[in-house]
């Protein structure tokens, strides 16, 4: 028997515009320990848009997967592949909702961020952007990667983390970076001073142009 997803039966969070009336949906994600309160607080309240359904799903006992996101992927299985599922189960919803998925931005801190960086990029399809806050794609440093280049041709993604986070390797957010420009993604990396381990103003600014430039690919 297949082992049961926990994340499937943790709850959803839904706050901001009316889905009928929202212009985009936001998928958000918290990171380790967290919740989907704190990141109302830290990135829905703060962004000052009106016009966005923000949908924050909910970690199974607070995490998302085991271990640090720079480890062998099969460290972090099965949570991992039950992490995605839960973000695809969601994703799949809101298409019902009358969001496309070109109308759906991908939004994570710390572990959230790596899990929705490795969502976005496992993908065979367009998102309307990934904003990834301190994290990256999930795996040891030079893993070799499968790149799907016309889901990411100038999808709009910002990775932003502090030079000396406690947490999140600055090489592994570099990386992943270069992995998404080379994909063709439109990438901003942002790498602000300091260790604070935490979303800073500068990032939350750099979060608004990118959700303002989503679009759908032009053919």
């Amino acid at each position: 028997m297949p082992e049961l997803n926990p994340h499937l039966a943790a709850p959803l969070s839904v706050f901001g515009a009316p889905p009928r009336d929202a212009a985009m949906a936001a998928i958000l994600v918290h990171g380790r320990g967290q919740s989907p309160a704190l990141m109302k607080e830290m990135v829905a309240d703060r962004c000052g848009r009106s016009d966005i359904a923000w949908f924050a799903p909910a970690a199974a006992d607070g995490t998302w997967y085991p271990e640090r996101f720079i480890e062998p992927l099969s460290r972090n299985e099965p949570q991992l592949s039950q992490a995605l599922e839960r973000l695809e189960v969601l994703s799949r919803e809101l298409v019902t909702l009358g969001f496309p998925y070109e109308s759906q931005v991908l939004i994570g801190f710390s572990q959230g961020a790596c899990l929705c960086s490795e969502f976005v990029w496992r993908q065979d399809r367009r998102y309307g952007a990934l904003i990834a806050f301190t994290g990256g794609l999930i795996g040891p440093p030079q893993m070799p990667r499968q790149v799907v280049p016309a889901c990411l041709r100038k999808m709009p993604v910002l990775l932003s983390t502090c030079a000396q986070d406690p947490h999140v390797p600055l090489d592994s957010v570099q990386e992943s970076a270069r992995l998404f420009r080379t994909a063709g993604a439109d990438v901003r990396l942002v790498v602000e001073p300091g260790c604070e381990h935490a979303i800073r103003d500068t990032e939350l600014t750099f979060a608004n142009i990118a959700m303002a430039r989503c679009a759908p690919q032009a053919d």
